[in-house]
This record gives structure tokens, C-alpha cells and sequence, in this order.
């Protein structure tokens, strides 16, 4: 059968589903008329899975505006390699077309080489503001801010601040709020779109603004604590000023949502050891080098369980069915700390976790792992009096379901929680640790009780 190609008929954008459905080689030879149609993030999804120079040859067909625009859209680090390889004079104006906060995350992915020589030929103005957004920390709302922002004197009308948005709506992607500075750039109020439009034209911008402002935030401030903020206050953008007052920037929704989306997958990742920032088009070395540490870290944990093991081998042989029942209590043990560790995570991310709530919460989880083990214990102690039909080995096998689970629960709250006391991040490789630490609390108790009661 035939492989589907698009028609290039008409001038109608290609649909996501044309674009996911094309080989390599389709993808590079997609009419342009059709590109020029097409959504940016539809296209750059599209790419993504091609190499560097396939990637070149799809964006070359494009405007500059599209090419950025498209660029915008991928990841820092895949649209580095894309303009490191071009040549010189569309790079330029690609990185002149981006928005100064998606430059700046584009050119600090870039060798040391390549940014540089780009810095070097972007207009003076345009490379400043480039370069004063990589001095901070990408981690910051200085790192994610954007500095283009409408601004206005206190002083001014109504009138000349929609005046002054008709001339900016062709420069700003983003007019949310027009925010009041002084003669030094000082923030004094903001002024939402709403309030503006229904303002008397010959009102001063003083008797409208709004001097109480939330979510004012400094460039140093943390990206996860602005993205709170932004949820807490449920605003659109959040400005962003330095120690005197002036403002840098703003932080936007969009911005905000990445952060949120980036946060998530990353602690996913490293819950589970592998790297934060990994993907899956990773070089084999790169994906060795994040996740190798984490497995042997995984390895060590592991020979501990089976030592457990291995120093009740005399009863394992005596009881065999001791062994048959092993992975059940591990089992069991690992998803009643990995649904405690689930919330507390949680709760540590959205700042809802205090000092003083901690033993609380150690104690509930506690509480529900015990009663959570009290009838999983008994369902399996009844299912194991059915096979061996032996009321010891039922005892044996309830005691150590109970007490694993309740074990679990405390230990499932504590991992995150002393991570976070000592200043690492909670979901770093916890679940390494807690699977590590509830299979041997729980083997050993299952084994102990068995030698005990039995032997």
C-alpha cells in the first residue's frame, strides 16, 4: 500500500494528524504554501524527530518569522543545534524576531562559540537585553521574565494610555496590564485592560491604577514560588522588580505553564532516578551518564533486601513456603509507602506542608497504613490458611502485612520530608530509597516472625 502523502492542493495548513503521519523525507518536502498555514507548535512537533540538518531543510522553506516562531516552540536545546548550524545572516535575524526571553534560552544552549559570534552581530540593544536576561539564574523569575513591558507615567490620561496600546499591539505579545512607573522606572500601580476600556478618556492614570499590587516578585525569587503566586493570586502576569523598586519585566501565564509542566515530568524522572532534564533523544552516553548512578545506588539497596534474605536462609529452607510468599509482603509494603510518598510530594510542591504539621502527618499515614494492613492482612492470612490450612503461618503472614504497611506509611511520609529538611529536593530518587527500605523492613519482619512462630 501506498505511504500517505499530503495533497498540496489549495492553501489550507497541513492538520496535526498530516504532519505525525509523514516519514522524514515527506516531512522535508511538505509544500511550503501549506507550511505557511500550518500552526508553529503543530510544525515543531513535527521536527523534533528529525536530525539537525532535516530540520534545517523543513525551515528553510520558511519565512524568518515562521522559522522563529516554529523555533519558539521547541525545546532551547534542539533549537540550539538547529541555528548553531545555519548560516550566520538567518540566525541573526531569527534570534531578532524571538521574543528577548525565548533568545535568551535559545543562545545560552548555544557553544560557547556560536554565542559569541551571534551576540557579536545582533544589534547592540537587542544583545544587551539578551545578555542581562542570561545573568540570571534560568531557575528564577529573572530567568523566565520577559523585559518588553507597557509601562506608563502616573500623570498621564486615560486617553494617551489606549493611544499608547494601539502603538505597542504591533511590538507586545502579551498586553494584560499596563503597569504605572515613575520618572526612575519605579512600579507604582498597575492597570488591567478592563479598567481602562471603561474609564472616563480624560481621567489620570493616578485615580485608576491599582497601588495595591500581589505577586510582585524579585528577579531572584524562585520559578516554582512564581508559579504559586500566579496560581494563588489568579493573575495573567506578575511583575518582576529589582531592590529599588524599578521594574525588569514580567513573568506570564505562558511562561508559568511550562514551568508547571516542566517541574512535573522532571520530578517524575527523578523519583525514579533518572535525569531531570532527560529525554528521549538523548544520546545512549548522555542517558548512561544520569541514570547509571542512581541504578547502583538501586544495586546496593537491592544486595542489602537479599541479605535480609540470606540471614534467614536456614528457616527459608525449613518453611518453604515463606519464600512463596516473599513478594507479596514486598509488594504490598512498596505501594502503601509509594501512595504516601504520591501525597506528600504533593503537598511539599504546592507549599501546603508546614513544620508543625509534620508529626500530624506522620502519625495519619501511620494510622492508614494500619488500617489499610489490618484488612489486606487478613485477606491474605485467610488466603493463606486455605493453602497450607496451618493457623501459625496464617498468624505469621497477617502480623507481617499489618506491620510492613503501617511501617510503609510512616517511611513513605519521612523520605520527602527529611529531604526537604535538608535543603534536597524531596522527589530525588525517593523511590529508590523507599523501595529499598520496605523491602527490607519487610522481608525481615515476615522472616523473623516466620522463625519465631514456626520455629
Amino acid at each position: 500500500m501506498a505511504e500517505h502523502v499530503p495533497s498540496t492542493k489549495g492553501t489550507v495548513g497541513y492538520t496535526d494528524t498530516d504532519l505525525q503521519d509523514c516519514s522524514p523525507e515527506q516531512l522535508q518536502a511538505l509544500d511550503p504554501r501549506r507550511l505557511a498555514h500550518t500552526p508553529s507548535v503543530a510544525i515543531a512537533e513535527a521536527i523534533a524527530r528529525l536530525d539537525v540538518e532535516e530540520r534545517r531543510n523543513v525551515l528553510r522553506t520558511l519565512s524568518t518569522q515562521q522559522a522563529s516562531d516554529i523555533l519558539s516552540e521547541m525545546d532551547p536545546d534542539a533549537s540550539a543545534e538547529v541555528v548553531g548550524a545555519m548560516r550566520e545572516g538567518r540566525a541573526v535575524r531569527i534570534l531578532e524576531n524571538l521574543e528577548p526571553d525565548d533568545a535568551a534560552d535559545l543562545v545560552e544552549e548555544l557553544d560557547s562559540h556560536d554565542r559569541d559570534r551571534l551576540l557579536d552581530r545582533l544589534p547592540s540593544k537587542t544583545a544587551q537585553t539578551v545578555k542581562e536576561l542570561l545573568s540570571y539564574d534560568p531557575d528564577t523569575a529573572g530567568g523566565i521574565m520577559t523585559p518588553v513591558v507597557a509601562t506608563i507615567p502616573a500623570e498621564g490620561l486615560v486617553d494617551e494610555a489606549i493611544r499608547l496600546l494601539r502603538t505597542l499591539s504591533s511590538k507586545l505579545d502579551t498586553l494584560y496590564y499596563l503597569y504605572v512607573v515613575d520618572d526612575e522606572h519605579r512600579l507604582q500601580g498597575v492597570i488591567s485592560m478592563r479598567q481602562l476600556l471603561i474609564a472616563s478618556p480624560d481621567r489620570k492614570i493616578r485615580d485608576i491604577m491599582k497601588t495595591d499590587l500581589q505577586g510582585v516578585c524579585t528577579p531572584d525569587k524562585d520559578r516554582e514560588a512564581v508559579a504559586r503566586d500566579m496560581a494563588r493570586y489568579n493573575l495573567i502576569a506578575l511583575p518582576v522588580v529589582d531592590n529599588g523598586g524599578r521594574l525588569l519585566g514580567i513573568v506570564t501565564h505562558d511562561d508559568v505553564l511550562d514551568i508547571l509542566e516542566k517541574e512535573a515530568t522532571e520530578d517524575l524522572q527523578i523519583l525514579h532516578g533518572a535525569g531531570a532534564d532527560e529525554t528521549l533523544n538523548d544520546s545512549i552516553f548522555s542517558s548512561l551518564f544520569k541514570r547509571n548512578p542512581w541504578l547502583c545506588v538501586n544495586l546496593l539497596t537491592a544486595f542489602l533486601a537479599a541479605g535480609v534474605v540470606y540471614f534467614f536462609r536456614d528457616s527459608i529452607e525449613r518453611i518453604s513456603f515463606l519464600a512463596v510468599i516473599m513478594p507479596v509482603i514486598a509488594s504490598l509494603g512498596g505501594n502503601t509507602g509509594a501512595q504516601t510518598l504520591a501525597i506528600v510530594l504533593r503537598g511539599l510542591t504546592l507549599n501546603e506542608i508546614r513544620p508543625q504539621d509534620i508529626r500530624r502527618i506522620c502519625l495519619s499515614e501511620s494510622m492508614k497504613g494500619l488500617f489499610n494492613g489490618l484488612i489486606l492482612g487478613l485477606l491474605t492470612g485467610g488466603c493463606v490458611y486455605l493453602f497450607t490450612k496451618d493457623l501459625r503461618l496464617m498468624l505469621v503472614v497477617f502480623l507481617a502485612v499489618a506491620v510492613n504497611m503501617t511501617l510503609s506509611g510512616l517511611i513513605g511520609a519521612l523520605i520527602p520530608l527529611s529531604l526537604k529538611r535538608f535543603k534536597w529536593d524531596p522527589a530525588q530518587s525517593s523511590n529508590i530509597f523507599l523501595t529499598a527500605i520496605t523491602d527490607m523492613v519487610g522481608l525481615w519482619l515476615l522472616l523473623k516472625l516466620g522463625a519465631w512462630l514456626l520455629l
